[in-house]
């Protein structure tokens, strides 16, 4: 297992709140005890954002918090919870097929959950979520259903029921990585959870997903012309309750690219410096570059640069390398740009962030268009080299010598 993995799974088994959003974690799931059953809520955010790590501390605070959040009444939250990844089933059939599935393992008589859910899922893989019509008989099975759907219904109800066991609370189902899945599917999925969650059945759904992806999900159904306000209103239709997961906080940057690192801090140290980790950290600390999934991506880049360097040769490195570790992650074709133009480009840098922010009829003299142009259509990036571009020129030859060990080591 990486380092990054095994050192997130140790914090989370020692209940430490890596990511910093423990009271919005708390009071996220004070409110799903008191919604209604069948209540569908979407932890909404961009891509790495940190949705997925804020869904495992919510789990993670269900089993092992109950008491001190008033969650252990009778009628409040089952102390289980069930985790589905649809993007695992698209390839073996129905997603909603394997939710059932999941949801069929969660009881304690598991025999004859999964015959009930044989059933069940019989029924929902001849039913159609993105409005076409199939080529099969349809949901009814039996000629003297009256109402197919109800009998859908029933047994999703039962099937819940027997996964918690009866005891009065209400069953929390956590989706991730509905974004991995194409718009079309994503709408349906959204589509069919909201069928199901009309039966009654004890039990609600939180899901991970992006806003933008969301919307593209919306607009595949209803057509492209949508607007954004049209398409949210649309999701609204579906989802009871939304949660914009905040960027993470400045000062917990560091610390979880440090639990990512894990047990390759050591080799850090021993290629780098003793203050590898720090100057890392610090190169890091920039609130856009606070999405946990870049920042696993960043530990695992630098832990193999550190296993290389150890065999080729160690050299202490500076924050503005760190930093330009950052952005050969962040940043791949910027930083081809900049090597190919040779030291003159760090001049140029150098003075074209120093315009930044500064009235428009500022001579640009030594500014080329096309530096200029970088620095407008990227925000984050002309942000983060306010901060860098006058240690990359000073250190100009310390990231010429840095870029051919990231070359030579497959980076």
């Amino acid at each position: 297992m990486a380092y990054g993995d095994s050192a997130y799974q140790r914090a989370q088994a020692a209940g430490e709140d890596i990511i910093g959003m423990d009271k919005l974690a708390k009071a996220f799931l004070r409110q799903l005890a008191r919604m209604p059953s069948g209540s569908i809520v979407g932890v909404l955010g961009g891509p790495g954002s940190g949705k997925t790590e804020f869904l495992r501390r919510v789990a993670w605070l269900v089993r092992e918090q109950r008491d001190h959040l008033g969650l252990d009444d009778v009628d409040s939250l089952h102390d289980g919870y069930v985790w589905f990844n649809p993007w695992s089933y698209v390839k073996q059939g129905h997603f909603i097929s394997g939710l059932v599935a999941h949801i069929a393992r969660c009881g304690l008589d598991t025999k004859a959950q999964l015959d009930r859910a044989r059933e069940l899922v019989g029924q929902i893989n001849r039913m159609s979520f993105d409005g076409t019509m199939g080529a099969g008989g349809g949901a009814a099975l039996n000629t003297t259903d009256i109402d197919p759907l109800e009998r859908v219904h029933g047994g999703f109800r039962d099937l819940v029921e027997a996964a918690t066991g009866g005891d009065g609370g209400r069953l929390l189902v956590f989706i991730e990585d509905l974004d991995h899945l194409v718009p079309s599917l994503r709408w349906s999925f959204l589509d069919a959870l909201r069928l199901l969650s009309r039966s009654d059945a004890k039990i609600i759904v939180v899901a991970a997903l992006g806003r933008e992806a969301a919307l593209e999900a919306v607009r595949s159904h209803e057509g492209s012309h949508l607007t954004d306000q049209s398409a949210t209103l649309r999701l609204e239709e579906i989802l009871d309750l939304t949660l914009t997961v905040p960027n993470l906080e400045v000062r917990k940057i560091g610390s979880l690219l440090r639990t990512y690192v894990g047990e390759g801090e050591e080799r850090l140290k021993r290629a780098f410096g003793a203050e590898s980790i720090v100057r890392l950290s610090a190169a890091t600390a920039h609130r856009p570059l606070g999405a946990p999934r870049f920042l696993q991506r960043l530990a695992h880049r630098v832990t193999l640069l550190a296993e290389y360097a150890v065999e080729a040769g160690t050299r202490e490195l500076s924050e503005s390398q760190w930093a330009w570790v950052v952005v050969s992650e962040r940043w791949p074709e910027f930083r081809r740009f900049m090597i190919r133009g040779g030291r003159e480009r760090w001049i140029d840098l150098r003075n074209a962030v120093a315009r930044l922010g500064k009235p428009s009829d500022t001579p640009s003299s030594g500014v080329r268009p096309e530096m200029a142009q970088w620095l407008d259509r990227d925000l984050i990036l002309a942000d983060y080299l306010r901060l860098h571009a006058d240690g990359f020129d000073r250190d100009a030859e310390g990231i010429f010598w840095l870029e051919n060990l990231l070359l030579a080591a497959g980076l």
